[in-house]
């Protein structure tokens, strides 16, 4: 029976922890935070899939040990079943999907994949790591508790190195504003689109950048096939011009995140 294990370690360091410890309450919720993140991080790895209940992992589970005495460490071993759907069951390959994952959840779009198998997944579906991103939003929002009360910083790390730092910079991120209610016209087109899950990412002329995009539950679905018309005409280069109606969401720092489309039409 398959029995394989990867170890993480979850490291708060700075503030007043070496004066007075890290306050309880914060700090059991920034670690319930980040045990959420972790377990439907590694759902998504071995499943490919993105949930937001952290419960559904299934073929593997997430244990920690007992912190070490004189400082806040939580040693975690990630235990698998079976293999994942997709991906290859080593602990480069885990590593990897577990930090692009969780840096581009916290701000850090740029990251660089270490392994052809990250690489490709971004490559050719990449809104599945948008997806993701959003659905980690809540928990990593709670995980940051203990660096927005207490001004520490966590780090994730795997035995001998650090996969994942989290900080006041990446507090910004992961809290978002309240969504403007308001509807808002947006020049653009598809550059990326999943018909399966309706999200996909957009170049958006008036902020002049690419940016995830996603169907709002309202969304007009008589013009969903523009959609797909606009990616077809990025992808060979013909007409795709089109105005999406939507939402902007940001995150605490002013900073666009995605865009909620509840209608889009052809230039």
């Amino acid at each position: 029976m398959l029995d394989q294990a990867f170890r993480l370690r979850l490291r708060f360091t700075d503030g007043r922890i070496g004066e007075q410890g890290l306050d309880l309450y914060d700090g059991s919720t920034s670690f319930h935070g980040f045990a959420r993140a972790l377990q439907i991080t590694t759902h998504a790895f071995m499943a490919d899939e993105v949930v937001g209940r952290a419960t559904a992992l299934r073929s593997g589970a997430l244990f920690f040990e007992a912190p070490r005495k004189g400082s806040v460490l939580f040693d975690i071993t990630a235990r698998f079943k079976r293999r994942p759907k997709s991906a290859p069951l080593n602990k480069e390959v885990f590593y990897d999907f577990t930090t692009v994952a969780l840096e581009r959840a916290t701000g850090n779009l740029s990251v660089e994949p270490q392994t052809k198998y990250v690489e490709s997944r971004i490559r050719t579906d990449e809104s599945f790591f948008d997806d993701l991103s959003e659905k980690l939003e809540g928990s990593l929002q709670e995980a940051h508790r203990s660096i927005d009360n207490e001004d520490v910083i966590v780090c994730l790390e795997r035995p001998r190195s650090t996969l994942v730092e989290f900080n006041n910079s990446t507090s910004a991120w992961v809290h978002t504003r309240e969504e403007n209610p308001d509807l808002h016209e947006y020049n653009g087109n598809m550059t990326r689109f999943n018909t399966k899950t309706g999200n996909g990412r957009a170049y958006i002329s008036e902020l002049d950048k690419i940016v995830p995009v996603r169907k709002s539950e309202a969304f007009n679905q008589r013009n969903k096939a523009w959609l797909t018309w606009s990616l077809h005409g990025d992808n060979v280069s013909t007409a795709k011009e089109l105005v999406f109606r939507g939402r902007q969401i940001e995150s605490a720092s002013g900073v666009t995140k995605r865009l909620v489309l509840d209608d889009c039409w052809k230039v």
